[in-house]
């Protein structure tokens, strides 16, 4: 018989089966096997710094869906990747080595990039298998490796022939810290805070016209003044000149709707560009472009005496200038929303460049149905998918001015212009190294200018089924894994990589990417602030964690919350991992104690409480298995933990010791037969959470009698229908009420549990309840010496309801 030690090992256990899984290849996605795949589009972790606890959070609790399905007798495709191409790359590059990419070669600093992203992803892949995650390393993937940068210029190629994608000289979101072009969804709304200034205008007959704004230094930028054409103010104005302060500029007064007359005066400034609004005044109303921004974030020739001044002292210089000739007629301090750029949070600027992108807006009521096929746990975020597309405003930017990246696989003829695609034998290419191999389609040259931008970082990310399911290689394997049946990722990147990856999947294929789409929540710092690397407020890092608790404690705390809820870091809910870790320990220690010269062929169960805790372990086990099919892990555990510290450990165990000691053989050896059965199927049902207690427990002891190598390979536990067992379920749990009617006299007489009970009488009113068949079990747990009716009792008491009714004579200690 197998003995386990005192205690549980801890992380020193961990390493060890860690190892051992890697070893044995546990875990390895078997293309040849003939099981049913569930494939995982697992997101690849931005290598911009260190992880923090918030992504242990989301990862571990998709890991635990892994686990689930493998041992539901799937062919579970698992794997991981590093988004390792794109800004986020350099700018930790420009953090760690001092360096802008700008300042040295191009290449050199690329092949800094990768220096640095590859000891970055080391750090990553140790963690997450530090917290014992189930991934195929085999399958990991780069974004910006051969196979990655090939796939994702096929992408581009493809959409470019299918007459999505097209370059154009048009208004773009822009960054000027990062100094590139972004993407609608690479920004975000921040409030802060700002000034309205009210500034004088000059009409046309030399009268005042008073416009608010919180942008005095794009002045030189004006191209008109719009009105509401229904406020009656300015009806009279519509179509006069208007001259603005500082500036010789005359511009006309327009008429447009989306004027907000109750904001400021009601006149409004139109630069070019200021906000979305400008943008689309140039385009409806044809307006002339004065563009005083340049690409650094400075003022251009345009601003005057202004020239070469950052934005912020523009807009300061200007204020006192209008104050000194008088033009401010008042100011008011304003809290604000600004557009930054989600990379770094510097505001957003509006640059007209010539760029390349992918149609959106000609599609969006498809690309919103497509969201409708996809199955979202929970269901509400669907809702947060279909607004984005809804709001939408910009078609996609795929174009960025940096340097690490993937390349436009494209060229154009310095004589016409005409673009030039690689062929799709000779991808990846490299423009800036490689040769077309071909002459100008159009004027037959062979002079050609190479693409210098790179792609949106997004925009290879967005095809991470296709990089996984080896799209267009030669070992393609779509038909096996796509669509994929998951994607794991957080509520703040639908707007991303949900939403441009169900763009890719529509446009190439005309299909969804995934099936079902899990999304968790966030971890908080406290006060509903979102932990993350920019904000660096993670009270600790995960591997601290790990080093403290050990991996197991740490993945409790993750499975803990409700799927796509925000939960606030809890080392309280850690240690709580920890008491349950040691709780399962003594629990199947007491079990293997009371399992020698165990024999799977015994029968079955003889008496009540052994048929009731079947019956209870059937009801836990279908469950659990359906929040786990719904991706509810949070309530699965809940679920399970109740079934293990409820009937199993406080009554199961208690009341079966008397069988262990004093029962008869056949009844022992039934009961034993319960006990393997439901202790072993704790552990598998524990396993997807904490998987190196459970694999270390089943190898101490349950492997001698099970087939499976390692227990995250074995069967998920049945829920065997002919377990269920109403009527003995009904019976015990008044026989439970009645052993908790004893346990509460003892406490409120301020006795042990232990204390004997001499003497003891009760009368029980429900029907179909027969005590005495337990009472061999509750005498043994409770220390009652007889049952008898005649005798002057110490205490009475009686249930709630008065169904039960007790008399005791106290025994002596």
């Amino acid at each position: 018989m197998a003995k386990l030690p005192k205690y549980y090992g801890g992380k020193e256990t961990e390493k060890k089966w860690q190892n051992f899984w890697e070893e044995e290849g546990i875990f390895k996605y078997d293309e040849n096997s003939d099981k049913p795949v569930f494939s995982i589009d697992t997101p690849p972790p931005t290598v911009s710094g260190s992880l923090h606890i918030g992504h242990v959070f989301s990862y571990t609790q998709a890991e635990i869906i892994a686990r689930f399905y493998r041992m539901n007798g799937y062919n579970v495709f698992y794997p991981f990747g590093f988004d390792d191409n794109g800004l986020p790359t350099e700018r930790l590059v420009e953090r760690e080595k001092g360096i802008k990419p700008r300042d040295i070669e191009r290449e050199k600093f690329n092949d800094i990039c990768l220096e640095v992203s590859e000891n970055v992803e080391n750090d990553f892949k140790e963690l997450w298998q530090s917290l014992g995650f189930s991934t195929d390393w085999d399958q990991l993937y780069l974004t910006i490796d051969e196979r990655s940068r090939r796939i994702s210029q096929r992408s581009f190629l493809d959409l470019y022939e299918k007459g999505y994608i097209y370059k154009k000289e048009s208004p773009a979101l822009y960054c000027p810290n990062c100094k590139t072009t972004v993407a609608q969804a690479g920004t975000e709304s921040k409030t802060s805070p700002s000034k309205f200034v009210d500034l004088k205008f000059e009409l046309e007959n030399g009268d005042d016209l008073i416009i608010s704004t919180t942008r005095p230094e794009l002045l030189p930028a004006l191209v008109a003044v719009f009105v509401h054409p229904e406020d009656e103010k300015y009806s009279d104005l519509i179509g006069s000149k208007i001259n603005p302060p500082l500036f010789d500029l005359e511009v006309e007064i327009k008429a447009d709707p989306k004027v907000d007359m109750e904001k400021g005066t009601g006149a409004v400034m139109c630069c070019t560009f200021g906000d979305t609004t400008d943008v689309e005044w140039f385009k409806e109303h044809n307006l002339a472009l004065r563009q005083v921004i340049d690409e650094n974030g400075r003022m251009n020739g345009l601003a005057g005496k202004y020239e070469n001044l950052t934005i912020k002292e523009a807009r300061e210089q200007i204020i006192k200038d209008l104050d000194k000739e008088g033009y401010i007629t008042g100011t008011r301090k304003i809290e604000h929303p600004v557009n930054v750029h989600d990379r770094c949070e510097h505001e957003i600027e509006y640059i007209v460049k010539s760029q390349w992108f992918i149609n959106i807006m000609d599609h969006k009521e498809e690309i919103k149905k497509q969201g409708e096929k996809i199955n979202w746990y929970p269901e509400f975020m669907k809702q947060r998918y279909t607004n984005w597309v809804e709001n939408l405003k910009w078609d996609w930017c795929i174009s960025r001015q940096r340097y690490f990246g993937v390349p436009f696989p494209l060229w154009y003829c310095s004589d016409c212009e005409e673009v030039i695609l690689a062929d799709d034998e000779d991808l990846p290419v490299n423009p800036l190294k490689d040769e077309p191999n071909k002459t100008c389609p159009k004027c037959g040259s062979n002079d050609f200018v190479p693409e210098n931008d790179v792609l949106d970082t997004w925009a290879t990310s967005s095809v991470t089924p296709q990089i996984n399911a080896r799209w267009g290689e030669n070992d393609d394997r779509m038909e096996d894994i796509f669509p994929m049946n998951l994607r794991p990722q957080a509520h703040d990147i639908i707007r991303t990589w949900a939403f441009y990856t169900i763009v890719k999947s529509f446009y190439h294929h005309e299909e969804i990417p995934w099936k079902n789409a899990m999304i968790s929540g966030h971890v908080l710092a406290g006060k509903g602030s979102k932990i993350s690397k920019s904000k660096d407020n993670a009270p600790s890092s995960p591997q601290e964690l790990i080093d403290k608790y050990s991996a197991d404690p740490v993945r409790y705390w993750t499975a803990g919350a409700r799927l796509g809820r925000d939960a606030e870091y809890s080392t309280e809910v850690i240690e709580d991992g920890r008491k349950l870790i040691n709780k399962i320990w003594n629990a199947i220690k007491f079990s293997i104690m009371n399992l020698d010269d165990f024999d799977k062929k015994q029968e079955g169960p003889k008496n009540i409480i052994d048929k009731w805790i079947l019956h209870r372990l059937t009801e836990t086990i279908k469950k659990a298995t359906n929040y786990l099919e719904d991706y509810e892990f949070g309530l699965a555990l809940s679920t399970i933990e109740d079934f293990f510290w409820g009937e199993f450990c406080d009554n199961y165990i208690e009341l079966s010791k008397q069988v262990f000691f004093r029962g008869e053989e056949d009844e022992q050896l039934g009961t034993q037969k319960v006990l393997y059965r439901v202790a072993y199927d704790i552990l598998k049902m524990f396993s997807p959470y904490l998987p190196h207690l459970t694999e270390d427990l089943y190898q101490r002891f349950f492997s001698d009698f099970e087939d499976e190598i390692s227990i995250h390979i074995a069967d998920w536990p049945e829920a065997n229908e002919d377990c269920i067992n109403k009527e003995i379920n009904y019976e015990m749990e008044k026989i439970l009420e009645f052993v908790e009617l004893i346990r509460k006299s003892k406490s409120e007489n301020n006795l042990s549990l232990r204390h004997p009970i001499d003497k003891i009488s009760y009368e029980c009113d429900y029907e179909k309840v027969d005590i005495s068949k337990a009472m061999k079990q509750i005498s043994f747990l409770l220390w009652i010496d007889k049952v008898e009716d005649d005798f002057e009792p110490d205490y009475t008491a009686e249930s709630e309801n008065g169904k039960l009714r007790i008399k005791i004579k106290w025994g002596e200690k």
